[in-house]
């Protein structure tokens, strides 16, 4: 379902013609519905790796694909109808919208896709029940604690049941209750509707939940 095929990206060190290499040569492949944990130290690349496939960023070298489309060739407006109808992402640092309430933030990509106000609007407020903030709906998110707005972001993520899921460390600032109620959550709409997870954790303690781990060290999956 999704295939990097020989994925490097390189950084220029500011006006400078030097690079720093953060991917080096990386291929992998998850199968539709497959849940997987994407480990490694801080600074290996893990993140740059979920902005690549999510279209984010551009690769220097290497060839992305999700369901036999190749990312790299789509044009800009192309891909961002495709990241919409395909891919959710739960970002480190949320990207909430603060001026939007809770029911608003999730909604919003239901919206997007043309999907009347009312049903937007009541699929949001399922997430919104599970995700335990029913009594919250209407805040804004800047009155949020981090790990609400957390939350937000994984229901947001969750809303257009995409293809893939991808995930950046999204129990970070949880605490432990919080997290096994989000991953449980997570995991069971992904396999309910067949939807792959690429997630970056540091959590040891959730990696029995996932049915594959992948290791970024230094750029490459070891």
């Amino acid at each position: 379902m999704l295939s990097c095929k020989n994925i490097s990206k390189h950084f220029l060190l500011g006006n400078s013609l030097k690079s720093v290499k953060v991917l080096k040569d990386v291929s992998l492949n998850i199968d539709a519905g497959q849940i997987t944990a994407l480990k490694g130290p801080s600074g290996s690349g893990k993140s740059t790796l979920l902005n690549l496939i999510s279209g984010l960023e551009e690769p220097s070298y290497g060839e992305i694909y999700l369901n036999k489309t190749c990312l790299n060739k789509l044009s800009i407006n192309e891909l961002s109808s495709f990241r919409n109808n395909n891919i959710g992402i739960i970002f480190q640092f949320f990207n909430l919208i603060n001026d939007l309430s809770i029911l608003e933030n999730i909604s919003l990509p239901l919206l997007l896709r043309g999907v009347t106000k009312k049903t937007a609007e009541q699929n949001a407020r399922v997430l919104i029940d599970n995700i335990g903030l029913l009594d919250r709906i209407d805040y804004k998110t800047n009155l949020l604690s981090g790990g609400e707005c957390q939350r937000v972001a994984i229901a947001r993520a969750l809303i257009t049941e995409p293809k893939i899921i991808l995930a950046d460390e999204p129990t970070g600032n949880l605490d432990a209750k919080n997290t096994l109620n989000v991953m449980k959550l997570l995991i069971s709409n992904c396999r309910m509707n067949n939807t792959s997870l690429l997630m970056v954790t540091h959590d040891e303690s959730l990696i029995s939940e996932f049915d594959k781990v992948l290791m970024l060290d230094s750029g490459k999956i070891v």
